[in-house]
């Protein structure tokens, strides 16, 4: 804690428009224990719009400023490098990929004390934009005194190993309040009749944006391939929307899967549908690290996922649920398995549950991430030494 005799130490956050997603709602969860702190939080959302979860930062403490990027405007880095001096910040917290070198550029001739740059993504860039980025990462660490943080052990892999790019570990956290499995029979009763689902129904379910990355069209046909093996009526919800949306439907018809697949679009009440079902699916080509997986394994729902960055780190293949080769016959194959074994089910949610809740809890996250912004009561060199993850670790 800072002493109450000075004035709060600012932190700005620097995210592109503010949604309903992973950075935003964990800023608001993690909130009250920063704010307890003594610090007092900012975010610029640089995006076209300031985006429909602004509001809902704001309610949470954080002042927010939109202020829209502009790479190639000298008049907006000025103006930037203006507003960094008067307000004072204690600490720069960059959160995108594309533009944090140029931020962190800038608050470092602002003359900002401590700069700090989360990785949300597994950025296996190739060629000249590998080179690009490796570049403005060893400048920024080595001449601006940046400290990057990893959202968990792919994303601290891919920069140790394609950047030569150490990070201090601070994995994603999640509302362990509220992701909790159905209290009761009656709970899950409950849900599974919000949506319909028929008595003796095994329910998979995908939760995320549709987009190619999320490569929903690989649960689809492996739903085309369970029904020609097995007489148990299943049903697939699809939580989510996005840029393949319509596609995803059509191809769901077009492979004769559409009457056992409901999409259900976005939902702000996630675990609900997670209580409904039986199995979760993921089988993203890569992540920094599935959040709505990491959600569905706190609600005690088993996975099966393809082995993949993010996803692998979720997952203990055999133990804590399937993590399969990135091909539609092996996750037909593990997906039939959890179908025809409801006592496999249980044992890979209870397993699951306890691994998310063992290594990936929000009051262990902070202890790491606090220390960067110079809390008080750690010891910043332990921490790099503990957890910095790199080439040679």
């Amino acid at each position: 804690m800072f002493s109450s005799t000075l004035p709060a130490p600012k932190v700005l956050h620097i995210l592109h428009s503010l949604r309903f997603s992973g950075a935003e709602v964990m800023l608001r969860l993690a909130a009250p224990t920063v704010h307890a702190q003594g610090y007092a939080q900012h975010i610029i959302a640089d995006g076209a719009t300031a985006g429909d979860y602004a509001s809902t930062l704001q309610e949470a403490g954080f002042t927010v400023y939109h202020r829209p990027f502009s790479k190639w405007s000298v008049s907006h880095w000025w103006d930037l490098y203006r507003f960094l001096k008067e307000k004072e910040f204690s600490v720069i917290h960059n959160h995108t990929e594309q533009n944090f070198f140029w931020y962190l550029l800038v608050a470092r001739l602002a003359g900002i004390p401590r700069l700090v740059s989360t990785v949300h993504s597994a950025f296996n860039f190739k060629g000249e934009v590998r080179l690009r980025r490796g570049t403005y990462r060893w400048i920024a660490r080595r001449l601006l005194g940046t400290t990057f943080t990893a959202i968990g052990p792919s994303v601290a892999q891919v920069e140790a190993e394609t950047y030569n790019n150490p990070t201090v570990l601070v994995p994603n956290w999640l509302d362990e309040q509220r992701f909790i499995p159905a209290r009761n029979a009656a709970e899950r009763t409950e849900a599974r009749q919000h949506f319909a689902i028929p008595d003796n129904t095994v329910v998979l379910i995908s939760v995320g944006a549709c987009t190619e990355n999320k490569n929903h069209g690989a649960v689809l046909e492996s739903l085309a391939a369970l029904r020609l093996k097995i007489s148990q009526p299943i049903l697939y919800l699809h939580v989510g929307e996005g840029m393949t949306h319509l596609a995803e439907q059509n191809h769901a018809k077009q492979l004769g899967v559409d009457d056992i697949t409901t999409f259900v679009g976005q939902l702000h009440n996630v675990r609900q549908a997670l209580l409904a079902a039986d199995v979760f699916v993921m089988t993203s080509l890569l992540e920094g690290l599935g959040n709505s997986l990491l959600e569905a394994l706190s609600c005690g729902v088993p996975a099966v996922v393809y082995d993949v960055y993010g996803l692998r780190d979720l997952v203990i293949e055999g133990k804590s649920g399937r993590c399969v080769p990135p091909n539609v016959p092996s996750l037909t194959q593990a997906l039939l398995q959890m179908i025809n074994s409801p006592d496999l089910r249980q044992s890979y949610g209870i397993a699951g549950r306890n691994f998310v809740h063992e290594h990936y809890s929000m009051q262990d996250s902070l202890s790491r991430l606090l220390p960067l912004y110079g809390k008080e009561t750690a010891s910043e060199s332990e921490v790099s030494k503990s957890l910095t993850y790199s080439v040679v670790s």
